[in-house]
């Protein structure tokens, strides 16, 4: 069977069937929490150390290569270093979240191709 003739939950083909699972709202809303539940006590919580990540971190090239870069920009736009730190962050965590953005529709568009198999 092609990916395209799969129903998936949401999909107006899949909610036309009754799933054993789904017997009534109270027990869908259950299986929810229960799931939710699950989901949130399974991440990983290895007793991190973050002040010492954080610190090993900063005593790094590529970190030492941010603060540089935020120094040059504070000297070439004659802003504080606070702010010329800010916009680097807010450029950098712009370009993530529309390269999250973008990544994301190209693999909902791969999905919506018809698959050949």
């Amino acid at each position: 069977m092609s990916y395209a003739n799969r129903s998936y939950i949401g999909h107006p083909a899949a909610s036309s069937r009754k799933s054993p699972i789904h017997n009534s709202p109270a027990q869908r809303d259950e299986l929810i929490r229960v799931f939710n539940t699950a989901l949130v006590s399974s991440k990983n919580h290895s007793g991190r150390e973050f002040s010492s990540e954080l610190y090993q971190l900063t005593e790094t090239a590529p970190f030492k290569a941010i603060l540089s870069a935020v120094r040059q920009l504070s000297k070439v736009q004659g802003i504080h270093e606070r702010k010329a730190a800010e916009l680097v962050i807010e450029t950098f965590r712009r370009m993530d979240e529309i390269w999250d953005g973008y990544l994301l529709q190209e693999g909902l568009n791969q999905m919506k191709k018809p698959q050949r198999g």
